[in-house]
């Protein structure tokens, strides 16, 4: 009886941690699987490349902008009318706001597209983490960094095994080639300095409300 006791002593001592494990936390750091990886290389550089295409069509569009603000101008001559001083105001004022509208949707688009690729990368990784857990007996995955975790064991952390799991399934990504940098746009459309040097009533000033203006994360 007394063998048969320590028996079923033995058998529960090796079961029950088992048991409470079943259902646990496991702790995985994402940030460490999305380097090795190579995603988050490849978000930086798609990004990257995104954000020089949109600043390259903000140079367009500020050209354009410009042009049609040196129309109006030289349309008005050296003396321009009090009525031609205030077309010149309002074009300007109204084709900076037209260009920062544009601005702030490319910085839009962006912001937006960044989401997506990490939520993208999100949802193919977390079935491979589920799997990792449950081999180590666990069944709910928790971000090492969000929300914090102020401690765990290293028994718990499923990064590795995430890792070798990603890697099976073929998730291992190669960036493009990296562009070089577009510098972003000024704010155009500021009226240009009549040929007698001094500025219109009107427009003086209005120099001063260029702004640099980039898309960016």
């Amino acid at each position: 009886m007394k063998t048969l006791l320590l028996t079923a002593l033995t058998f529960a001592a090796f079961t029950f941690p088992a048991l409470a494990q079943k259902g646990g936390v496991a702790i995985l750091d994402i940030d460490e699987v999305a380097r090795q990886l190579g995603v988050e290389e490849k978000v930086r550089v798609d990004l990257l490349n995104m954000q020089n295409s949109l600043n390259t069509d903000l140079q367009r569009t500020q050209t354009t902008m410009q042009d049609q603000m040196t129309r109006v101008e030289q349309t008005a001559g050296e003396n321009p009318t009090e009525e031609q001083k205030k077309q010149i105001f309002a074009t300007n004022q109204q084709l900076n706001e037209e260009f920062n509208r544009i601005k702030g949707q490319a910085q839009q688009t962006l912001a937006q597209e960044r989401i997506r690729m990490i939520n993208d990368f999100r949802s193919r990784l977390e079935p491979i983490a589920l799997q990792a857990a449950e081999a180590s007996g666990l069944e709910i995955v928790l971000m090492k960094v969000t929300p914090p975790v102020f401690a765990y064991a290293t028994s718990v952390d499923i990064t590795q095994a995430t890792i070798k799991l990603a890697l099976d399934a073929g998730m291992q990504v190669q960036p493009a080639a990296e562009t070089a940098p577009v510098p972003a746009p000024s704010t155009p459309a500021a009226p240009a300095t009549p040929s007698n040097g001094n500025a219109t009533d009107a427009t003086k000033g209005k120099s001063e409300a260029k702004e640099k203006g980039k898309a960016k994360e």
